[in-house]
């Protein structure tokens, strides 16, 4: 076996030891599973090339046969056919471990990239990894980074069938929906995939092919029976053999091995046809009779591995002869298959390994625990924790895998890589879990960190109960880690004064200094102070973090760091210095984790709402930019919000009105999903605001009301970031009583949040107030009242660039801003530049520079599940519900359910609406019949 290593050769499982060691954490990828195995005796299958050719004008190719068929070998020639003509090829053969989300997405990005380096292209920042990025995000991202490629990317999915979980079909699905013309996907494997195929049938964009399409012919079967054996078949004996098989490759194979016996072609085509009803049998008595007795116990006791290598199967089978192994079975063609150029990793033929573990289990089943527990042990000193943990599980040795877990677990999660922690705590039975404090603090953070607030309180709330009772220790590391934990989960519930208390009792516990403790600590007390007007203390605070958040901290924690004090600096209304500290950590966190990670999308928020403050359009679009996606998923609450209603508000100056509706109610169905009460508040408020502006009252109206029974009374104090919650709802509330002409009770209640914005140092918020009661004041009648209103607004808005809250009051301000000019006594302290400026807004015309959006539907459109829009492809054809219950084969009542669910899920009331609003440009070709109505 030739160990040479070529320099310009795809990077391979060699160097996946390296790759380990990075300093940045990622999903252990096997490299070998991103390019096809080699093969020693491989045909040339024209024929069959050319009837994959036609699926490059589709966006899926589905190849299914099984076993044996050669489906593999051909998709590696076509994988090179394609390559040799310029497109970039994307591999991943995947097994049961696969069957993750998170897992297969990250496996699909790395083909990708795999992909683009083999085509010489420079790899797009999209695919580089982000621990902290959701699998939606990771597939929208893959979308615009395709979309860029000047060639043609296919992506193969070998075995795809050996993946289970709905939830990988459904992101296939959406990933093909929305591919660009330059993606083209092909899926092989023995059954069909779980999504609808019929979608993209209806569409011309589906090319299916089975196993007739791999059965060899006559010519090939000569050829290949000349390349295995030597021999040259006759035409009698090629069509002896061609009935026999069937084209069955694996059947050419078996009997290219009694062939190489020198028994005559015409005895075995005789015993031939039994193999296919029995092909342990023929194994058997035809096969395994021929391998060594020492190579036979080698086959069996290395049938527990996946892939294997020298070294690996020298320890789980306890031999030093694992290399001349290898050249005896090569030689052969003894269904193994070389997974890299170096030939350092193998697999066997998947019929092969069936059989093989089979036999295992009758003959040895003694050994099959020990030689898992070895491969076990091999992996893990090779820091190769998923295959370590998965033999570690299947040997039955379930403390074991699950203290593999903990070790690595925290490791991980101060990297930012908590998706990967959820995934092997998955994996592992509760029962390995329950007794593991650190391993379920691990988890607590992980679901933290991924804004599962709800199931992070329930499980940190189940560790303490086992504390309490004794069955968990409790030490001062832990009990600072407690503390931690609950400061993070305060945080990302917007608790800002629990935030706060726990961020202090962190730090009092007396965390080791730079640790991830006091980190989080002082991130989650910054928090709570910015809210609790204590502006001065985060001065005191902020050389402390500095100190703590070394050049080679994990971006993810410095980035969330940073963005507590951007915040804090814009609740006290330091508008300047907020945007010079976000932007600084933009600029790192765009260099080392990419413009698209949900790093970068972290200060995004804040950073937007304050550019379109100050009327910087083009920076404001260029900050959305692609990122609504990774925003959806990946933000905490107040970047968040900042993110969404800025946008919205970017597509109303734009004239897209239903965009701007569309972006702050799906992030209003965000906001509800994880419970945050002033994110609600903030899209119904900014609903209602773009409701006013239309001219309809009736909408906003409406929205108000469901905005009152959302907040309920005024809490007794307004404390914390609540504040902000009330402040925003009373802007709402009073925005609406000017619409419907009642300014006069507006004013008091402006006033009185006013004086409480004021009090708590938060002098933006509080200018806001003053424009909007400089218009509740000019609309009572009250001029004299409103012009010294504005002119509080004004000077503050000088100094820190005050805008667009005065442009976007409309022509109220305008007529303030005239009586204003008249008085000369009152304009001393406000400079004629600001004013001209703000006139000059008046007169421009309304409109924004466009933000392309990532999606080519709204976001709720693309949260349908495959089987919705399976149901809403076929509405769009004409269909009835009993029509369509008779093509997927359900009730028709199951039709109703799953409409309903449709129409809520659009917020639509037809059909016609719903196939309008659901598959957008996305429609059948033909359409047969008129949509029905009911």
């Amino acid at each position: 076996m030739n160990r040479s290593r070529d320099r310009d050769a795809p990077p391979t499982q060699s160097s996946y030891a390296d790759a380990a060691q990075e300093p940045r954490c990622w999903p252990a990828l096997i490299l070998t599973k991103l390019a096809p195995p080699r093969t020693r005796h491989y045909v040339h299958r024209a024929r069959a090339i050319g009837l994959l050719r036609p699926g490059l004008e589709c966006k899926l190719t589905v190849l299914v046969a099984p076993a044996g068929f050669g489906k593999t070998s051909l998709l590696s020639e076509w994988k090179h056919c394609l390559e040799k003509e310029g497109c970039a090829v994307g591999w991943l053969s995947i097994d049961a471990d696969d069957d993750d989300l998170f897992q297969f997405c990250a496996y699909l990005l790395a083909a990708a990239r795999n992909a683009y380096r083999q085509a010489g292209e420079a790899v797009a920042r999209q695919l580089e990894p982000d621990p902290l990025a959701s699998a939606e995000a990771m597939l929208a991202e893959l979308l615009n980074a395709v979309a860029t490629l000047p060639r043609r990317l296919v992506l193969v999915l070998d075995d795809f069938d050996r993946l289970a979980a709905p939830a990988i079909h459904e992101a296939v699905f959406r990933l093909l929906r929305y591919a660009p013309d330059n993606l083209h996907v092909l899926v092989a494997g023995r059954g069909e995939p779980a999504f609808p195929l019929s979608y993209f049938e209806a569409r011309g964009q589906l090319l299916r092919l089975d196993a007739q399409a791999l059965r060899f012919d006559g010519a090939e079967t000569q050829a290949f029976f000349s390349v295995v054996s030597g021999r040259t078949l006759s035409a009698a004996q090629t069509e002896a053999l061609l009935q026999a098989t069937e084209g069955w490759v694996a059947g050419l194979q078996l009997a290219s091995f009694a062939l190489s016996e020198n028994e005559p072609a015409r005895e075995f085509t005789e015993r031939l046809p039994f193999a296919r009803r029995s092909i342990e049998a023929y194994l058997n008595e035809n096969v395994f009779v021929h391998v060594p007795g020492p190579l036979q116990v080698f086959l069996l006791r290395t049938s527990v591995l996946d892939r294997m290598s020298v070294s690996l199967c020298n320890a789980v089978a306890a031999t030093d002869a694992a290399h001349a192994s290898f050249e005896w079975l090569v030689a052969r063609n003894m269904f193994v298959r070389p997974l890299d150029a170096e030939c350092e990793w193998y697999r066997y033929h998947a019929l092969f390994a069936e059989y093989l573990r089979k036999r295992l289990l009758r003959e040895r089943p003694h050994e099959a625990v020990g030689l898992h527990r070895r491969a076990s042990d091999w992996f893990a000193a090779q820091s190769l924790w998923p295959e370590a943990v998965r033999h570690a599980l299947a040997a039955g040795d379930v403390d074991r895998a699950a203290g593999w877990v903990e070790q690595c677990a925290m490791n991980l999660v101060e990297a930012s890589d908590v998706r990967t922690v959820l995934s092997w705590v998955a994996k592992l039975p509760a029962e390995a879990v329950h007794g593991r404090l650190r391993l379920r603090l691990a988890h607590a953070w992980a679901l933290a960190l991924t804004m599962q607030t709800l199931a992070a309180k329930a499980a940190l709330q189940a560790v303490e109960d086992d504390i309490d009772r004794g069955q968990l220790p409790l030490s001062n590391v832990v009990r600072v880690e407690l503390q931690a934990v609950k400061a993070l989960i305060a945080g990302l519930s917007d608790e800002s004064q629990l935030s706060l208390e726990m961020g202090r009792k962190v730090l009092a516990l007396g965390p080791e200094a730079g640790s991830w403790e006091e980190g989080i600590g002082l991130t989650t007390q910054i928090f709570g102070l910015s809210y609790a007007a204590g502006f001065d203390e985060v001065k005191r605070l902020r050389r402390t973090l500095i100190l703590s958040t070394g050049a080679d901290a994990p971006i993810y924690a410095k980035v969330y760091r940073q963005s507590m004090v951007g915040l804090s600096l814009f609740v006290e209304g330091r508008l300047g210095e907020a945007v010079q500290s976000l932007e600084d950590v933009l600029r790192e966190s765009n260099a080392r984790a990419g413009r698209h990670s949900a790093a970068s999308v972290l200060p995004v928020g804040y950073l937007a709402a304050i550019h379109y403050e100050w009327n910087d359009l083009d920076r404001v679009a260029e900050l959305l930019e692609g990122r609504l996606e990774m925003a959806l998923q990946a933000c905490s609450l107040g970047p968040l919000i900042g993110f969404c209603v800025t946008l919205a508000r970017l597509r109303l100056l734009a004239g897209k009105q239903d965009e701007a509706y569309r972006i702050v109610e799906d992030a209003e169905a965000v906001a509800r999903e994880r419970q945050w009460l002033r994110m609600q508040v903030a899209c119904k408020a900014e609903a209602i605001r773009i409701s006013i502006g239309a001219g309809d009252i009736s909408r906003a109206t409406r929205i108000g009301n469901d905005l009152e029974a959302l907040v309920g009374p005024k809490q007794a104090t307004l404390q914390g970031s609540y504040l902000e919650t009330w402040q925003r709802f009373q802007v709402a509330h009073c925005r609406l009583l000017v619409g419907r002409g009642r300014a006069a009770q507006a004013v008091p209640i402006l006033q009185g949040v006013q004086a409480e914005l004021r009090a708590a140092g938060m002098q933006y918020m509080s200018a806001q107030i003053s424009v909007m009661l400089a218009v509740a004041l000019h609309s009572a009648g009250q001029r004299a009242e409103a012009v010294l209103a504005m002119r509080a607004a004004l000077a503050y808005g000088q100094k820190n660039g005050l805008h667009r809250v005065i442009l976007d009051a409309g022509p109220p301000v305008r007529e303030i801003l005239d009586a204003l000019r008249q008085q000369e006594d009152r304009l001393a302290e406000i400079e004629p530049w600001y004013l001209s400026k703000l006139y000059a807004g008046f007169d421009a015309p309304a409109s924004a520079p466009g933000v392309k959006d990532e999606q080519a539907e709204p976001v709720a459109a693309s949260r349908l599940s495959a089987r919705e829009v399976e149901i809403l492809d076929y509405v769009a054809r004409g269909l009835s519900n009993k029509e369509i219950a008779r093509a997927i084969r359900v009730a028709p009542e199951t039709v109703k359910w799953h409409l309903k669910n449709i129409f809520e899920k659009l917020k639509v009331n037809s059909r016609i609406q719903a196939v309008r609003s659901g598959l957008g440009r996305d429609l059948p070709r033909v359409t047969e019949r008129t949509v029905p109505r009911s």
